[in-house]
């Protein structure tokens, strides 16, 4: 079987670390390029650590630089979640040896979009600035993208506000505009995303494995279970479960909904309006996953793991 090429754009801290270990020891992905955005940490780090992953595991893929400041105006959004600089306590050797590509980050999707003729798909697991600078810059790019499928969003709640998921929230103006660019899409949310929860035992049994990968892995797992222990989040694969919804589907049940994006409100700005009972009248322009089959989603992620470096 043909793997499929994808890029991924990642704000990498702990969970996107480990949807990028996913993806590349996936049978059924072809990673070309990690292309990284300010978000969890800055993006000073997240480059870093995108070049540092692909050096570690010796990866065939590009590395390019995103955007550093969203188009909507926040501050104050860093936290510890995923420790200072977006690995918690993991440290990797400095990949010196991969060089970032000359190109940003959109001009980067743009090449890659025109090679794949028409095949390409994004994996988006951080703020969308990325995808819409570069729909904004090459709007002739969503004829060439086959499908993106984006972490971020929710039908119910939030985790920044009463209403609005972090990526989303980070830039709302982003989000809105990839929405309604028109390119088939699927968004993997808080309503699935908050039950995709691994354990000790998990961890343990990645660890076991043996290969570079998984330990490094474990490693991440470790320091978000510790993490949980001491009151933070939960070892939540949020940005994993958004590989998943790409090549193993059965994982999730998704429906089509009409979503939009809201940029304004001392409340709501970040918030997804996902139409679930068709108010608005207008067609469905999104995949919205709804329902998670957790062993199932499990043993993808360990088999993709144990085949990781």
């Amino acid at each position: 079987m043909e793997k499929r090429p994808f890029i991924i754009d990642c704000d990498t801290g702990t969970d996107d670390a480990i949807a990028i270990l996913a993806a590349l020891g996936s049978d059924a992905i072809r990673v070309r390029a990690l292309t990284s955005v300010n978000g969890n940490v800055n993006e000073n780090f997240t480059s870093r650590n995108n070049r540092d992953l692909v050096g570690y595991l010796g990866a065939d893929v590009e590395v390019a630089r995103g955007a550093k400041i969203p188009f909507y105006p926040r501050a104050g959004y860093y936290d510890a979640t995923h420790g200072s600089e977006g690995l918690g306590d993991v440290t990797l050797p400095a990949a010196e040896n991969v060089p970032f590509t000359k190109e940003t980050a959109p001009e980067l999707i743009r090449r890659i979009a025109e090679e794949e003729e028409g095949r390409l798909e994004l994996l988006v697991v951080g703020p969308m600035t990325n995808i819409a600078i570069a729909l904004s810059m090459y709007p002739e790019l969503k004829e060439k993208i086959r499908h993106i499928w984006f972490m971020g969003g929710a039908a119910l709640g939030g985790n920044m506000t009463p209403t609005a998921e972090f990526n989303i929230w980070v830039d709302p103006v982003a989000a809105k505009l990839v929405i309604a660019s028109g390119i088939p899409m699927t968004m993997v949310g808080l309503d699935v995303t908050l039950k995709a929860a691994l354990n000790r035992e998990d961890e343990q049994e990645i660890r076991s494995f043996g290969n570079k990968g998984a330990v490094l892995a474990a490693d991440i797992l470790d320091y978000m279970i510790r993490r949980y222990a001491d009151g933070g989040e939960d070892a939540l694969m949020h940005d994993a479960l958004a590989v998943a919804a790409a090549v193993c589907p059965q994982c999730l049940v998704c429906h089509d909904y009409f979503v939009d994006v809201e940029c304004q409100g001392e409340y709501t700005a970040g918030h997804t309006m996902v139409d679930r009972r068709g108010r608005t009248g207008k067609k469905p322009n999104v995949s919205v996953a709804m329902e998670l089959d957790l062993p199932v989603f499990k043993q993808w992620l360990k088999d993709c793991l144990r085949q990781c470096g």
